[in-house]
């Protein structure tokens, strides 16, 4: 995938799963490429699903008066029907002019043809954050640029709070520059008038907080998971369910190390590939709750299926906080 830095294309195709993130790599390349043809650059914009492929094609195909070369944007090219990004791969295929188009994608799946297209003149660029480490860096990443000077303990609180929605650090740094003042020093009790609502978590967050006997931080992530995460309470029973089938599974009494537990999950689901510290974690975490306990939180699952379905009066939201509840206080109240 090129980067930013990499782009010298007249066509360019930005995609990502957080908007933040795709709107700032946006204007990037509009800065660098107003910075190619100069700021008397003509700019036009268009939304996919209110414009037709044939606008955007006659104002590529122009040529302006008044400056070197037209900057087009079209926002969102996944709102284009199968037809429409057929017609602008045509036009993007055989053009050869000076002008140039940058397509923005806010949401959706972008046309998997026109995404090709991009990928093989090495100007895609993927701005999505998927992994962990990724997430951390780019979090690491937006302070250091920002000019701001975070506390240890302010950076902690930040990142915690964010969550998974790291892109949102964009908007926060900048509300905490424009407050107070380029290169200001950022402690926790600062930090705190600036940020924003808890952002959703990663799932293994959440069951770590469950099996760590943390009935508080567990509960605190359940929610995190409804409203920042948008996940229904079935979606996070699911997440549950899928997690202790797995401690289930390793909780045999001929179990001995994590190569023994691999083959019986592989076993289960030959498409599991985990390395040996996780394993390592469900073991540890299998053998804690014991048999009696991991039998009572299967009991307890059910129970809170049916109620999330309407059966027993509890709301979906309380019959899971209940769940989550009795789960992590099953692991804090571990036998001797």
């Amino acid at each position: 995938m090129a980067s930013v830095g990499d782009v010298i294309s007249s066509l360019t195709l930005i995609v990502g799963n957080e908007p933040e993130l795709v709107y700032k790599t946006l204007e990037e390349v509009v800065q660098k490429l107003e910075h190619r043809f100069g700021f008397a650059v003509e700019k036009i914009s268009f939304q996919g699903g209110e414009c037709s492929v044939q606008d955007i094609v006659s104002a590529m195909s122009q040529n302006y008066m008044f400056s070197p070369a037209a900057l087009i944007t079209l926002r969102d090219p996944s709102e284009l029907s199968a037809e429409e990004a057929e017609a602008l791969l045509s036009a993007l295929n055989s053009y050869t002019g000076d002008n140039c188009l940058v397509l923005a994608n806010f949401s959706g799946t972008v046309d998997s043809k026109l995404k090709a297209f991009f990928s093989g003149k090495g100007s895609l660029i993927d701005c999505s954050l998927n992994s962990k480490g990724g997430k951390s860096s780019f979090l690491g990443d937006e302070v250091h640029q920002s000019g701001l000077h975070f506390s240890p303990d302010a950076f902690r609180r930040l990142a915690e709070t964010l969550g998974e929605d790291v892109a949102q650090a964009i908007p926060t740094l900048e509300l905490l520059k424009a407050s107070l003042g380029e290169g200001a020093t950022v402690d926790t009790q600062t930090l705190e008038m600036y940020l924003p609502t808890p952002g959703d978590v990663a799932p293994w967050d959440f069951t770590d907080a469950v099996e760590a006997g943390k009935v508080g931080q567990a509960l605190d992530m359940l929610w995190r998971l409804m409203r920042a995460g948008k996940k229904h309470p079935l979606v996070v029973l699911a997440i549950l369910q899928r997690r202790f089938i797995e401690l289930a599974v390793v909780s045999g009494t001929n179990i001995h190390d994590t190569e023994q537990a691999l083959a019986r999950l592989r076993a289960r689901d030959n498409k599991f590939n985990k390395p040996p510290f996780v394993i390592r974690k469900m073991i540890a975490s299998a053998r804690a709750l014991g048999p009696a306990r991991l039998a009572q939180a299967f009991v307890w699952m059910s129970q809170a299926d049916r109620q999330i379905k309407g059966e027993g009066g509890l709301s979906p939201e309380l019959a899971i906080e209940l769940l989550v509840a009795r789960l992590a206080k099953s692991f804090s109240n571990r036998a001797p």
